[in-house]
């Protein structure tokens, strides 16, 4: 991911524990699976350019999970970056997450708010079990059972049900993107 992606993803991410006025780790993700979703089929297009991964708990943007986790895998310039605009709650909730600022809305679109704004408000009132169980789809499937856990573009576009025009279309850019490399 360059510089200008992950400052994107951070600001999603702010986004969304401003609306959500602070969430948990799980919230986020599924939250953000969902706009994803929601804006390859409307507009062919991704929010981040971060992988989504076939975990056990269902999609996760990897880069992102393993920055807020500090884990082994992680991106430290993401990882910094997160350090900086986001906080835990507390050793009473340790898992939920509140923003230090509010988003800055010039790194997300319109067409991305719209999104992310429907995903909110499906999503943010599902107890862990609701997500889990929505969120293992049949492009969580194909990835979770294949030699690659990663969740391709058009996998997601088909499990929310795009058309067939947009999941060519879908289908082009990635040729194009892939060439443009």
């Amino acid at each position: 991911m360059t510089i200008f992606e992950k400052k994107c993803l951070v600001e999603v991410m702010l986004y969304i524990l401003n609306a959500t006025k602070g969430t948990d780790i799980y919230h986020i993700l599924k939250i953000l699976y969902f706009a994803e979703q929601k804006h390859l089929v409307k507009w062919g297009s991704r929010i981040t350019a971060d992988d989504f991964r076939a975990y056990d708990y269902g999609p996760v943007a990897d880069n992102l999970y393993h920055a807020i986790r500090n884990s082994h895998r992680l991106d430290h310039e993401l990882t910094n970056m997160l350090q900086a605009e986001v906080s835990f709650a507390g050793d009473d909730a340790p898992n939920i997450l509140l923003a230090n600022r509010a988003a800055n809305i010039d790194f997300i679109s319109k067409s991305e708010i719209e999104c992310l704004d429907e995903s909110i408000a499906e999503n943010a009132g599902l107890t862990f079990n609701q997500l889990k169980e929505k969120s293992h789809d049949n492009a969580w499937s194909k990835a979770y059972h294949s030699e690659s856990d990663i969740m391709d573009s058009i996998s997601i576009a088909e499990a929310a049900n795009a058309t067939h025009e947009m999941l060519e279309y879908i289908k082009e850019q990635s040729i194009i993107d892939k060439a443009l490399a």
